[in-house]
């Protein structure tokens, strides 16, 4: 592409992203603004088409990789923005009907999906994987360990980029350890291993706050230590939670997509020390023993004992939080991020309008 030119981008979000943008008040919750403002300040212009709602999407009630597979969206991109330069899917949802139908409309803009959701057990996304991965120009993973993956399972190499992740590292920011403040725990996903934090943390001698719902209230009471919140948390109280803990855990099972990554960058950027299993997926996010203390996934025993120095070594503490907030600033805040990513969307530029 031309020095200098500026690209126009679609993007093709998996849910309606609008609404939040309008509805976003600074200090509130991350910036929406922030990543719209790095495209535009790396050269490129982005054109947002949310899916449908109600009746016009079918889909609009189910799950997001569905949600996002709008037709009337598709066929509405596919007609008005012909002289497009990139076609940005959010998940793979929304370039499923772009890909079906690209031939029989003489669709040639580049198609290039953001963050995969690699999978073994949802047999409706690895079909669609299965579709989208060979056909699409390219494929922005979330870590370096889902390329061979990729590569093995599709034969796919060329066009395949790790872009790795963002935090608005100005929303999550460094806060003083409360005296006597509990140990904190987080997460929703497949990957969490709670049953191994629940055996690491047993009888010992600290407070403990988890907020999942991944933890049944048996499982709990066998905890009298063991807060577990359950109810859906606005981002300024998610901030408290890292601001009023003394440290997170992670616990993390082997999975393909890099689970845990969004609270080991929000925990990091607050200056919270971290715990985390070390599993392929998350290691293009910490430093061991620089920004964290990993240990094997799976092994109850190795957790416990650095939780407990963890508790017994409040330096070791101070140190890893600020070296894991010097990470982020430097790796993972969003300019850094979008100069990143904006690099790599303008090597997947075939035909730039003059």
């Amino acid at each position: 592409m031309a020095e200098g030119k500026r690209l126009r981008a679609v993007l093709l979000p998996p849910t309606p992203w609008q609404p939040e943008i309008d509805a976003f008040r600074p200090g509130e919750a991350p910036s929406p603004l922030e990543l719209i403002e790095g495209f535009t300040a790396n050269g490129i212009d982005l054109v947002n088409y949310d899916p449908g709602t109600g009746l016009l999407n079918p889909f609009a009630n189910h799950s997001t990789l569905l949600q996002g597979a709008d037709i009337l969206r598709a066929l509405r991109v596919m007609l008005t923005e012909r002289r497009a330069d990139l076609v940005i899917s959010v998940h793979e949802g929304g370039a499923v009907p772009l890909v079906l139908l690209r031939q029989l409309m003489g669709f040639g803009v580049p198609i290039v999906l953001w963050d995969v959701g690699l999978t073994e057990e949802w047999k409706l996304r690895e079909r669609i994987l299965g579709l989208l991965i060979p056909r699409v120009e390219g494929i922005c993973v979330l870590s370096e360990s889902q390329k061979p993956y990729i590569k093995a399972r599709w034969g796919r190499e060329t066009g395949v980029a790790n872009i790795l992740q963002h935090v608005d590292t100005k929303f999550w920011m460094p806060t003083p350890v409360p005296p006597n403040a509990p140990m904190l725990t987080v997460g929703e996903d497949a990957g969490r291993d709670f049953a191994t934090f629940l055996k690491a943390v047993d009888g010992l001698d600290a407070n403990i706050v988890a907020k999942t719902r991944k933890i049944a209230p048996g499982e709990a009471a066998r905890h009298p230590r063991l807060k577990v919140i359950r109810e859906r948390l606005d981002f300024r109280a998610f901030r408290a939670l890292y601001d009023q803990s003394r440290f997170v855990v992670i616990p993390l099972r082997p999975v393909l997509n890099p689970s845990g990554v969004t609270a080991i960058l929000e925990a990091g950027a607050a200056g919270r020390a971290l715990v985390v299993s070390n599993i392929d997926a998350i290691r293009d996010f910490i430093v061991p023993g620089e920004t964290c203390l990993t240990v094997p996934p799976g092994d109850a025993g190795a957790m416990r004992a650095a939780i407990r120095r963890l508790l017994d070594e409040p330096e070791t503490c101070a140190r890893l939080a600020a070296n894991g907030r010097r990470f982020m600033e430097e790796s993972f805040s969003r300019p850094v991020f979008m100069a990143r990513f904006a690099t790599v969307l303008k090597g997947f530029v075939r035909h730039p309008a003059n």
